[in-house]
Order: structure tokens, then C-alpha cells, then sequence
């Protein structure tokens, strides 16, 4: 259908006043039409032909407090062992065979399952052995120490090292500070162990009773190859990243609990073997404080269930503050300049260092589980693709709440950015269903990058606009990207509320909405628009969905009829924050009732119940019962009065 241009009439406003969100509507989630753009990361599915039900709010997790030990305690093994090793300080015993002892060196050289217990001071637990079967070793109140290298060493183990904890035991590991080689004094061909638990193999981390890594060096687990947690309590702490694997880290159960200062949390590095560098979380509870990533994966991380609690830290220890703009109708600061083409470097107050919770080189996917992400730098970050589908997510960033590089995907779940920055950034962001809350002091979603990166000179327009020649290779406007290339923002599903003291919705290129609930409450100041697309022909179209708007009118954007009536206001005066507004049709029946989280002076709506040419009044005041999101429900809407009728378009 052809695209209908809407004009903006003016209303006089008689003015109340009114505090949180939205507003309850018939019919709020039609057939999303046509299937959006993806750009790249596969084929999406569209929610169609659903009422939108938005879940409740996300709560953050908590860390439980950790306790550590000071002295080791064996628990209860009751399964078989091929060996029994006994460490007594600066020698050990052993009763059985496949076990050599050099002083306070214990090499395991066999592949078969041993059980350990004592203490071994400044000594190493070595598993060196060329057999093809897997190496366990039953920790049962062990307490090892090693000055000048790695308290457990596997050197060789084909197919696999397994550290198990005894039921209710605790185990203690730690290494000294003196041992690390630095990288420019590394010799080719040469292995140069950097961490209390370092492994050349396959490590695999299980049992029932506590693990605590100590390091001094840098690392607290490093292996060269895969890493697997599938059970135990393990706690580490380490001056470096905190848990490292080179291939890959597979986590199906057990209790992490990491603390670094001066390094990622847990990581990958391999990129340049195919099938390597991937993180997959499907289970148990990871808490991590990092001053560096939380969770940094070299090229794929998925999250599919489990509980994970991320914190990432300055250099002097802190957490991000929370910022009063989480809750307040005035946000802490006015928005950027925007449309130079490309992505913005973000909040200039970040650390100089990256500071992220999720952090992945390729695809990032959370489609279960409960997250909470609190992080100086961007909560989720991808140099790829991001795709929600599911689970739980509460988000407080000192930048960016989720980034892509790429493509943003939003499908399921339920997401909470509490705050941030820019709420949600992607060269395509693609709202296609879940509940999805987004605070911001800037931008609540920024559609922004391609092949125009802001290398063009040019003047800076006002809130958010391009300057003079800022966007395209003329001073006329044109858009120098290929589709590919070409910002866009999609709402075809969902539940979405923005709260934003920047720009609500911008996008460099166009915003195209088919379905879903879109709730936006945009900038008090006028240098910013509840909705801003780009220049050169580029604007937001509506085909079906529920879409309010609302924010200052000096910069203000329209929608257009793509097939669904639109419905556009703008004001004389300030309509003030705790206002209760609504939209009432030629037979004097409520559609909509909102209330208001900040002061406005412009309005969008577009609902199925809009008809094209028909004549709606707006009325405020009065009172009505709100839900969590401050959605007004029409039955209990009562006592108000009209402010004056205008037609949809």
C-alpha cells in the first residue's frame, strides 16, 4: 500500500500531572504483514496473529556470599579407585601403581582414577601419561602449594584430565608469583605454564565438594585445548583471567565463582582453528567480578540455561553507580549528535580497557537461563550477530546495554536494560517478539553503522540529526551504503517499552514496524525526537502493531500509513510528567489510556483500531488502575476531560 505522509496538527492542553508508563489497547498485536529484513544471521520467525502479554519485570540476581577455607577437609568417596595417594607435606605415599614421586613432585604417568588427599607443600600434582584413556584424579581434602609453577600441571593427558571433588570436601591449589615467563621472552615450540591449574589437554572440572584456586602468577585455569565444568563448587581468584581455555568451555552444572584483578573472568582465544574458540553455558551457577570481560568468547557464546552473574570492575575495584536516570523523568544527559553513518564510540566516560559482560567475536545467543549483567562497558556485546530468544535478562551498562556489530535479534524472553547508555545499537536491530524494557540517557535504540562510519567531515546537526554533508558523499542527503549496509530498525512482534533521554527510536536508515507493542517515551529536551530515522528519503512506515510515541516536538518525527492509521499530536505547552492521557473514537469509546513517566509535547499512536480519516479526541486526567508498566486499564479509566480531536491519517 501506498505510503500516506501524516500532518501534525496542534492541541491546547489544559495540564495535570501523572508519573510511570503506557497504556492498556484493544487488539495489540495484529498479523506482522511481511517478514522483516535480517541483514545477515539467518532466518527469523515472526510472532503473528497474538495478543501481547509482557511479563513481569527482571529482578538482578545475587551473589551469594563466598566463603573461603583456609585449611583443606576431606569429605566422603565411596566409588572405586585404581590407586591411593597419600600427600604428606614434602613426600607422599602411594598405594597402588601408575604414580611416581620425585620429593614433593607427584607424577601421574598412567591413565586410571586415583584418590588424593593431604597436603603437599610446595609441590605439584603432575599428570604426565601417553595412554589414550582419561586420567581422574579424586581430590578428598587436598591442599597443595607451588612457588614456582603450577600447583596442578597436565602435561600430557591424550584423551583427558578430570579433577573430582569428594562429596563435602574442600581442596585448596595455589601457586606463586615469580614463575610466569612474559610473552616477549617466549620461545617458539616452548610450553611456558602461567596458571595455578594449567593443562597442555583436554581438562575436565566435576565432583560434589569445593575446589578453591588461589593463583598469585596470572591465571587461575588455563588449558590449551577444551575446558568442561560439569559439577563442584569451584572458586578462583587470580591477578589475570580468571578461567582460560584456548579450543573451547562447555558448563552443564556445578557452582563457579570467579575474581580477577586484572583480567577477563572466563575466555577463549583460539580463531584460527575452525570449530574452536566457542563458550556454551547449558547449566549450573557462574558468579564473576573482572576488571576486564565478564565472559569474553573468541568466536561463538551460547547461553542456554543456568544462572550467570556478572560484575565487571574498574581498576580500583569499583562497580558502576547506579545512575538516578534508571527511574527519573530527567535523564542525566542530553543525548549525542547523531546520523554521522556509523556507530558512536559510546559513553566517554568508560574505562580505557574493555569492560563488557557477554562478549563474543561471532554469534552471541541467549536463549535461556537467568542473566544478570552489571559492567562499566556494554552489558552484551558482539562483533557479529546477537540473538535473544529466551530466559531472563537484566542488564545495567555503563555503555551500550546490548551492541552488534551486525545484526540484533530480539525474539523471546525477557529483557531488562535497567540502564545504560545507548540501550540497544546494531547496524539491524529486529524486534520480532519477547518482553523487552530499555532505559537509557542517550539512545534508546540506535540502528547505526555501514560502509558510512562517520569519516565524511561535515557540520553536526541539532539532536540527532546529520550536520551539512554528515551522512552521505553530497550535501544533498544521498545515502552512499548498499542495502547491506543500510541501517534499519524492524518491530514486527513482542512487547517493547523505551525509556530514553536521548533519541527513543533512531535509525540512520528507515524503521519499519508490522507488529508487536512498541511503547516509547522519548527526550525531554529539544534537541532529540522520540523518533529519529534518516535523511535522504529514509522514514518509519507502520503496517500493523501498536506504537506510542511521545517526547518533545522540537525535533519530532512522524510515522507513515503503510497500511494502518497513524494518529499524530503535538502541543502548545508542556503536557507534564504523571499525566494520564487517552484516545477516545467518534462513538465516545476509549481505545488507549497511557500515563505518563516524564513531561511531553508531541504524540504518535497507531493501533488497529485506528481507521484512516476518522476523527479521535484526546482526553487527560482523571484516574485508572495501572499495571507494572504503568499501562492504564480502560475499563477503570474514569473522570477525565477532553483536550481536542484531530483525524488519523
Amino acid at each position: 500500500m501506498k505510503s500516506i505522509q501524516m500532518r501534525s496538527a496542534v492541541l491546547t492542553a489544559a495540564l495535570l500531572t501523572a508519573s510511570f508508563v503506557l497504556s492498556a489497547c484493544r487488539g495489540t498485536d495484529p498479523p506482522a504483514g511481511e517478514d522483516p529484513s535480517t541483514g545477515e544471521g539467518g532466518t527469523l520467525e515472526v510472532m503473528t496473529g497474538v495478543d501481547v502479554i509482557p511479563e513481569g519485570t527482571v529482578a538482578p540476581e545475587t551473589v551469594p556470599e563466598m566463603v573461603t577455607a583456609e585449611e583443606p577437609s576431606s569429605g566422603s568417596f565411596t566409588g572405586a579407585s585404581d590407586t591411593v595417594v597419600t600427600l604428606l607435606g614434602d613426600i607422599a605415599t602411594v598405594e597402588g601403581s601408575g604414580v611416581t614421586v620425585s620429593g614433593s613432585v607427584v607424577t601421574f604417568t598412567a591413565a586410571g582414577t586415583y584418590l588424593v588427599s593431604g597436603t603437599l607443600n610446595n609441590g605439584q600434582l603432575v599428570i604426565d601419561t601417553a595412554d589414550t584413556e582419561k586420567v581422574k584424579l579424586i581430590l578428598n581434602g587436598v591442599s597443595v602449594s607451588c612457588a614456582d609453577g603450577p600447583a596442578v600441571y597436565v602435561v600430557n593427558a591424550p584423551k583427558k584430565a578430570i579433577l573430582y571433588t569428594a562429596e563435602n570436601s574442600v581442596n585448596l591449589l595455589s601457586d606463586g608469583s615469580g614463575y610466569v615467563v612474559p610473552d616477549e621472552a617466549q620461545v617458539e615450540g616452548v610450553v611456558y605454564p602461567n596458571a595455578c591449574v594449567y593443562a597442555c589437554d583436554d581438562l575436565k572440572l566435576d565432583g560434589a565438594g569445593t575446589l578453591q584456586i588461589t593463583a598469585h602468577g596470572d591465571k587461575g585455569i588455563n588449558t590449551k585445548d577444551d575446558l568442561e565444568i560439569t559439577g563442584g563448587t569451584v572458586l578462583v581468584t587470580a591477578p589475570g583471567a580468571g578461567i582460560r581455555a584456548n579450543d573451547s568451555v562447555g558448563m552443564t552444572g556445578g557452582s563457579v565463582t570467579v575474581t580477577t584483578t586484572g583480567g577477563d573472568g572466563l575466555k577463549t582465544s583460539n580463531v584460527e582453528t575452525e570449530g574452536s574458540g566457542w563458550i556454551r553455558i547449558s547449566g549450573g551457577a557462574l558468579y564473576i567480578s573482572a576488571v576486564g570481560d565478564g565472559i569474553h568468547a573468541a568466536t561463538d557464546l551460547t547461553v542456554t540455561d543456568g544462572t550467570l552473574v556478572l560484575t565487571t570492575l574498574n581498576t580500583d575495584g569499583s562497580a558502576l553507580k547506579e545512575s538516578s536516570a534508571s527511574s527519573s523523568s530527567t535523564p542525566t544527559a542530553p543525548g549525542r549528535f547523531g546520523g554521522f553513518g556509523g556507530m558512536g564510540e559510546g559513553n566517554s566516560s568508560k574505562p580505557d580497557f574493555s569492560a563488557k559482560g557477554l562478549k563474543a567475536g561471532g554469534t552471541l545467543t541467549v536463549s535461556g537461563g537467568k542473566v544478570t549483567l552489571v559492567t562499566l562497558d556494554d552489558g552484551i556485546h558482539s562483533d557479529d550477530t546477537v540473538i535473544l530468544a529466551g530466559g531472563q535478562l537484566y542488564i545495567r551498562a555503563g555503555d551500550d546495554g546490548i551492541h552488534a556489530d551486525k545484526v540484533l535479534t530480539l525474539s523471546g524472553g525477557n529483557t531488562e536494560v535497567a540502564q545504560s547508555y545507548e540501550g540497544l545499537e546494531a547496524l539491524k536491530i529486529n524486534i520480532l517478539g519477547g518482553t523487552n524494557r530499555v532505559t537509557s540517557t542517550d539512545d534508546g535504540m540506535n540502528a547505526s553503522g555501514g560502509t558510512t562510519s562517520g569519516m565524511q567531515s561535515g557540520i553536526p546537526g541539532a539532536g540527532g540529526r546529520p550536520g551539512i554533508g554528515g551522512r552521505g558523499t553530497t550535501t544533498s542527503g544521498t545515502i552512499a551504503t548498499t542495502t547491506e549496509d543500510t541501517p534499519l530498525l524492524t518491530i514486527a512482534g513482542g512487547f517493547t517499552v523505551v525509556n530514553a533521554g536521548g533519541d527513543g527510536i533512531d535509525s540512520n536508515g528507515n524503521i519499519d514496524m508490522t507488529g508487536g507493542t512498541l511503547l516509547v517515551f522519548g527526550p525531554t529536551n529539544s534537541g532529540n525526537g522520540a523518533i529519529d530515522t534518516g535523511d535522504g528519503g529514509y522514514g518509519m512506515t507502520i503496517s500493523g502493531g501498536t506504537l506510542l510515541a511521545v517526547g518533545t516536538s522540537g525535533m519530532s518525527e512522524s510515522a507513515s500509513n503503510n497500511g494502518q492509521a497513524v494518529w499524530v499530536a503535538s502541543f502548545r505547552s508542556t503536557v507534564a510528567a504523571n499525566t494520564l492521557l487517552g484516545l477516545m473514537d467518534g462513538d465516545g469509546q476509549l481505545i488507549c489510556a497511557y500515563q505518563l513517566p516524564k513531561s511531553i509535547s508531541s504524540i504518535v499512536f497507531s493501533s488497529p483500531d485506528l481507521v484512516s480519516g476518522q476523527t479521535y479526541t484526546l482526553v487527560q486526567g482523571g484516574t485508572g488502575d495501572t499495571d507494572g508498566d504503568g499501562q492504564i486499564d480502560i475499563a477503570t479509566y474514569a473522570g477525565y476531560s477532553e483536550v481536542g480531536s484531530l483525524t488519523a491519517n
